[in-house]
């Protein structure tokens, strides 16, 4: 079952909508979706007063589908707590969507605000655009950042991607921003494209995998060798079978990868860090 929501008034100041999710939105008619409340600065108002409802939901989240639609870049927190069913966003949407969800899927077909996926728990995500900064973080002050799930993106990425990271899988067919992995625990970040500078400070533990050009490395990472790496191609192998988009070449099964190991500056660190070799010599 499906419910569309239709952006009728463009919020001038940024709309806090995280009741758009289908936990809110199960089991209710499109009449009691339209006076679920929204926040837009100090005022409580009704999600009618921005959207048009129409539509049917299902019994339970898991049944229900959500279609949002309109210019959504200032409304933000859609999807956020998601615990299952089905969002497609239509469009450009804003800041913290389907920030700790748990379960679900949302398909955004188009670019997304700041702190998307952050501290996300479960789920899949797919970004068509591109991605603002600090995409599948941890809030400033938050020991964690994303603990799972999986997010793709099929643009760029801005800053601070991954931070504080501990579980989950994140693949990037654009280019990231700098700051990416900042003190990452674990889980596992693929990148097509290239990698600005600053990649890892202070991580622990997880795998970074690069096809692209990473521009530096932090001296506290250590170069590790130059080979083929079979585990590697079964990434790409997984993110080809899921994104096949994403991989607009054939992979290259002899293709060498340089690892660098790091960040030492933190003790004993067990972060993984794989490039394309053939674009990384001015790492070695």
């Amino acid at each position: 079952m499906t419910v569309y929501l239709k952006l009728t008034q463009e919020p001038d100041i940024p709309l806090e909508a995280d009741t758009i999710t289908p936990s809110h939105f199960a089991g209710k008619s499109a009449v009691e979706i339209g006076s679920l409340p929204v926040l837009q600065g100090n005022q409580t108002l009704e999600l009618k007063t921005f959207f048009d409802v129409s539509g049917e939901s299902g019994s339970s989240p898991d049944e229900t589908e959500i279609v949002v639609s309109g210019n959504l870049k200032n409304v933000k927190m859609i999807g956020k707590g998601m615990n299952g069913g089905r969002i497609t966003v239509e469009g450009d949407v804003g800041m913290y969507l389907g920030a700790e969800m748990i379960a679900g899927r949302i398909h955004v077909k188009g670019s997304v605000g700041p702190w998307t996926a952050a501290e996300m728990e479960g789920g899949n995500i797919q970004i068509e655009g591109d991605a603002a900064d600090y995409l599948c973080s941890g809030y400033r002050g938050s020991p964690d950042g994303m603990k799972g799930g999986r997010v793709y993106v099929a643009g760029n990425v801005g800053r601070e991607m991954g931070s504080h990271m501990r579980k989950g899988f994140v693949a990037v067919k654009g280019n990231v921003d700098t700051l990416a992995g900042v003190r990452m625990k674990g889980g596992t970040i693929i990148v097509v494209g290239d990698m600005a500078e600053r990649v890892g400070v202070e991580a622990t533990k997880g795998m970074i995998l690069c096809l692209g050009k990473m521009d530096s490395l932090l001296p506290t990472y250590k170069f590790s060798g130059k080979s083929e790496r079979e585990f590697t191609n079964y990434y790409l192998r997984y993110l080809q079978s899921r994104r096949p988009d994403f991989l607009t070449e054939d992979i290259d099964m002899s293709e060498k990868w340089s690892k660098f190991m790091g960040d030492f500056a933190e003790g004993d660190p067990k972060v993984e860090i794989y490039l394309q070799a053939s674009k990384n010599e001015h790492l070695l």
